[in-house]
């Protein structure tokens, strides 16, 4: 029972960090005018959406509850983000790396889960490898924008 808590625990972590990503790519497409990289950030955010679904899902069937938002210090991170690149002539740049910094931390979460699947349903599993894939293909495209 107290390994199930813990594990319910991590996947509600990795949940808000899931709802500050939505949060934080809605922020960066709003905050850059240019096209692509625009596009980039809203498929991203829409990439966690399915992650919040799947997340969802495992929880209630570890019976626990999910948490339905993100973190608050996260809130903190995104203002001060926001209001650094509002100063910056190459915003893009800046939320690139922003977002480089917190696809590295997904990484590094998912990572825990993947290299013990039998810790969650073959299904979430799927989807989490998946996940995993997009975030590090994410990570190389936003080293890219960031030596652009």
């Amino acid at each position: 029972m107290a390994n199930q808590t813990k594990l319910i625990n991590f996947l509600n972590q990795i949940l808000k960090n899931s709802y500050d990503g939505i949060k934080s790519y809605k922020d960066a497409a709003r905050n850059v005018e240019e096209g692509a990289i625009r596009e980039f950030f809203i498929d991203r955010a829409k990439e966690k959406l399915v992650l919040i679904g799947a997340l969802k899902e495992e929880i209630y069937l570890l019976e626990g509850i999910p948490v339905e938002e993100g973190s608050l210090m996260n809130l903190f991170s995104r203002s001060w983000n926001n209001f650094k690149t509002s100063l910056d002539h190459d915003n893009a740049k800046e939320i690139s790396k922003y977002c480089l910094e917190e696809e590295k931390k997904r990484v590094e979460e998912f990572g825990i889960l993947l290299r013990n699947p039998e810790l969650v349903s073959e299904a979430f599993f799927e989807v989490l490898d998946d996940q995993n894939e997009k975030n590090l293909a994410a990570i190389k495209a936003l080293i890219e924008q960031i030596k652009s």
